[in-house]
């Protein structure tokens, strides 16, 4: 583009030139016209290549149009002439502008044959720098590979190297071990643990090595090694520590009881000297090797040898002060089993104070996760040592070694003891006081018949550790079931001797006259007091008396109550039947003598009504006496095996059964389903029927049969002799097939509509009067001594409401009976002859007494 407009202004300016020589007379007009064609030139040069403006097409327009279209011609025609002219001429030759213009192109030219090489050499020098730096690039890869592949080559030589030690430090081990010069609880010891456990670890984790196999079991040598010595470390100082306590007791020359002071420090604070040592050594192997089977096969060793010495040492003293209490307490078989549980108690905390001085205990130190994890190997050896582990080593079977010495010496005592409240007190001290008070929330984590698991050993002997009085609670449980047993024995004996078998005196069987004394007497004391504030505390109702209850019932509340507390549930349950029975038993013997004396006295019926009001005044002194027993007993829930389960058979469908055989002779031989001997075969003769029992539906049942019992004999009082007229001539007058003679014929008269009421003796109206009228007097002369009866008994209005209600009913029954025959039967003058009142009128009568 560039030589285009250069050649474009050689061609303008040659034809300026010439028309500049050519035209001398224009030469004004020929300057102008030469610079505005430059000034075109120059703009149109600007413009070369590039789209036209609007503006500058205007403006040429303009231009054109200004020199007009026959000038512009007219002039360019003469000015091309002149040019060919000039140029045929040669004057464009002689010219300094021409000259000066071709050697400007030679320069342009030149610059554009530089400007061709240069790029030729630029892409040349582009061409080689890429290749130069290709090449570059693929050396630098190439060094990197290999800086690479020599640090790869260094790692795995120092890995090599770094896995060597873990192969090499067995002989140096080895050495240490052998040489017998080692301190186990020296620093050089720990770091020898620590390098045995590093090396299993690395080992165990790679097991393709060539040799680790070998290696391992050269290690595990190391470690039974090590644990070997740490065994012998501390058994030698627990020995030491023994023979330097009985090197004391020797030259003491006499054997004192725990108590003692000089005792008490010569039995721990010589064993505590020695306590940081044994510590220190079996700690530094437990943080590295808690679960491997060396350590606890070793442990156990240790604690085996700690628990035997200190037993032989413990054992006489233990047995000393045991008879030393005995002989202090020969005469209160109480205050020996309180004193000897707190010595057994202060026993365990002291022994579990040392112990905690010699080992750790669950909960103070855990092993670091990884020396558990790692260290532990999978062999089988946990397992079979298992129950061996737990059996030895447990610290509770260490405190029941002694606490058998006390169980030995207050178990025969129990057993020959024939006083039920002592022992039921002895029950309660261990019991409540001992197990649940002074062993607390502890104990219960602890349950004697768990089963060791052996998979968790390490588990159920860190629970066991947290408790040092389980071994306390464990024999003191077997004490408290065996002082059940004689419980359940002398308490089955005291139901039958002293309840079931009581033989009241007179002033037992003094009803009603016994509560007749002691109301008067309140009311006398209530009067006396009336202006004081302790008024109506002294005008007590005298059933609420304890003195006025029957003794039988006395006995058998008292017993209940001194049982709950300290028997489990099951055990008391099954007591409280025997003795809630026999309770009831001896009332229902005492209600029957109240009935045959006060029958001799006055009328049969008043025997029949005090004796059952005196029964049902019992029972419901039974039943809410007994009722903060329906609960759960402290330490303990109510279970369905704790109930007792009574089974009845029906062994009335054997006669059914062998009555339709015998009735059904046609059948016998039938090939059917109606063969009489197959239906015989198959059908179930026996009916048992299985209903839970418990003193507490003893009592509701017992109740119940003489609630009712008391309701018919109550209302039989005023309206038996009515009762019996009205069931006469309602049978007579509905059943057809009455049992009498006399009712069928009356039947058979009243059905026909034309009986005559005044010749049935049975069916007059003068008749029925003489029963209404009679119930009637009973009614009015009976019902308030009914009711002061039931007062004197019962004493609580509302008790006394529910259970007159049913003999108010029975009593209005029996007029609305009577009022509706005479209705059906009776005219009007037989209903005035009959008088029989009305419903109204009788609860008037009931109600107002």
């Amino acid at each position: 583009m560039l030589c285009a407009v250069c050649c474009v202004d050689e061609r303008v300016v040659a034809r300026g030139v010439k028309k500049r020589v050519c035209a001398y007379k224009s030469m004004d007009t020929f300057e102008a016209l030469h610079k505005r064609t430059v000034e075109l030139l120059a703009a149109n040069t600007a413009n070369y290549a590039l789209p036209a403006v609007e503006n500058d097409e205007s403006e040429e327009e303009s231009e054109v149009e200004h020199l007009g279209e026959d000038g512009l011609y007219s002039f360019l025609s003469e000015l091309h002439k002149n040019d060919a002219e000039n140029t045929v001429g040669g004057m464009c030759d002689n010219s300094e502008q021409v000259k000066s213009l071709r050697a400007c192109i030679r320069r342009m030219r030149a610059l554009i044959e530089r400007y061709n090489l240069c790029s030729q050499t630029m892409n040349e020098l582009r061409t080689d720098y890429n290749f130069v730096t290709e090449r570059t690039c693929s050396l630098h890869h190439a060094c990197d590979q290999m800086m690479a592949h020599q640090t790869q080559i260094a790692a795995g030589a120092e890995q090599i190297h770094a896995n060597l030690y873990y192969f090499t430090q067995y002989e140096n081990i080895i050495k240490k071990l052998t040489s017998g010069k080692i301190s186990i609880t020296g620093q050089s010891f720990t770091q020898l643990l620590a390098t045995i456990d590093e090396c299993l670890t690395f080992l165990r984790a790679h097991m393709y090595y060539k040799d680790s196999a070998l290696y391992v079991a050269k290690y595990e040598q190391c470690l039974s090694k090590a644990m070997t010595a740490i065994r012998s470390g501390v058994i030698t100082d627990l020995q030491a520590s023994a023979a330097a306590v009985a090197e004391r007791q020797t030259q003491i020359g006499v054997q004192h009881t725990y108590s003692d002071d000089d005792t008490f420090a010569l039995l721990y604070g010589v064993f505590a000297a020695k306590a940081n040592s044994v510590r220190a050594a079996l700690s530094v192997a437990e943080h590295r090797f808690a679960n491997v089977p060396e350590f606890e096969s070793m442990a156990a060793d240790c604690h085996h040898a700690y628990f035997s010495i200190r037993q032989q040492l413990l054992t006489p003293i233990v047995q000393k002060t045991i008879q030393e209490l005995l002989s202090r307490h020969s005469d209160s078989s109480c205050a020996l089993t309180r004193n000897g549980c707190a010595f057994l108690l202060r026993l365990c905390d002291d022994e579990f104070r040392l112990y905690k001085q010699f080992f750790n205990v669950a909960g103070e130190e855990k092993s670091s996760p990884r020396s558990r994890s790692s260290s532990e190997p999978p062999s089988s050896l946990k397992t079979v040592l298992a129950p061996f582990i737990v059996s030895l080593t447990s610290f509770d079977d260490f405190i029941e070694s002694f606490c058998r010495l006390f169980y030995d010496v207050l178990r025969p005592i129990i057993v020959h003891n024939p006083h039920l409240e002592t022992l039921t007190e002895l029950s309660t001290i261990l019991k409540v006081e001992m197990i649940e008070e002074r062993c607390g929330l502890m104990m219960s984590v602890l349950n004697p018949q768990s089963v060791v698991d052996p998979s968790s050993v390490s588990a159920d002997f860190e629970g066991n550790m947290l408790n040092p009085r389980s071994g306390f609670v464990r024999v003191m449980r077997e004490l408290v079931l065996d002082i059940a047993e004689r419980i359940f024995y002398r308490a089955v004996l005291y139901a039958e001797n002293e309840i079931a078998n009581y033989q009241p005196s007179p002033g037992d069987l003094a009803y009603p006259e016994k509560l007749v004394m002691m109301n008067n007497i309140a009311k006398e004391l209530s009067n006396k007091a009336s202006e004081t504030a302790t008024s109506t505390a002294v005008a007590t109702c005298a059933v609420d008396l304890n003195c006025l209850w029957y003794p039988t019932v006395r006995r058998t509340v008292i017993c209940l109550s001194k049982l709950y507390n300290c028997l489990y549930p099951g055990v008391f349950e099954c007591l409280s039947r025997e003795l809630v029975t026999a309770c009831c038993d001896s009332l229902k013997t005492a209600a029957d003598q109240i009935e045959k004396i006060i029958a001799e006295k006055n009328m049969r019926s008043q025997g029949l009504m005090h004796s059952q009001l005196f029964v049902v005044k019992h029972l419901l002194i039974l039943r809410e006496q007994t009722s903060p027993f329906r609960n759960s007993p402290p330490g303990g829930t109510w279970d369905g095996q704790a109930l007792q389960r009574d089974y009845s058979l029906d062994l009335g469908k054997y006669k059914t059964s062998a009555a339709q055989l015998f009735h059904d002779r046609e059948h016998w031989f039938d090939f059917n389903s109606k063969n009489a001997f197959l239906e015989f075969l198959f059908q179930v003769p026996i009916s048992v029927s299985e209903q839970l029992g418990d003193f507490r539906r003893i009592i509701d049942a017992r109740l119940k049969s003489h609630c009712h019992t008391l309701i018919e004999n109550t209302a039989n009082m005023i309206i038996i002799e009515l009762a019996d007229y009205m069931n006469k001539v309602e049978e007579a007058s509905v059943l057809p097939f009455s049992k009498t003679a006399e009712a069928v014929r009356l039947y058979f008269t009243l059905g026909k509509g034309d009986v005559d009421i005044a010749k049935e003796p049975l069916l007059s109206a003068a008749n029925m009067q003489n029963f209404v009228g009679q119930a009637y007097r009973k009614l009015t002369h009976c019902w308030p001594e009914i009711l002061s009866a039931f007062n004197l008994y019962i004493g609580a209005k509302d008790t006394e409401d529910i259970l007159l209600q049913p003999v108010k009913k029975r009593i209005v029954d029996i007029f609305a009976r009577a009022n509706v025959f005479a209705s059906k039967l009776y005219d009007e003058e037989q209903k005035q002859i009959a008088s029989v009142p009305l419903s109204e009128q009788i609860w008037l009568v009931l109600n107002a007494a």
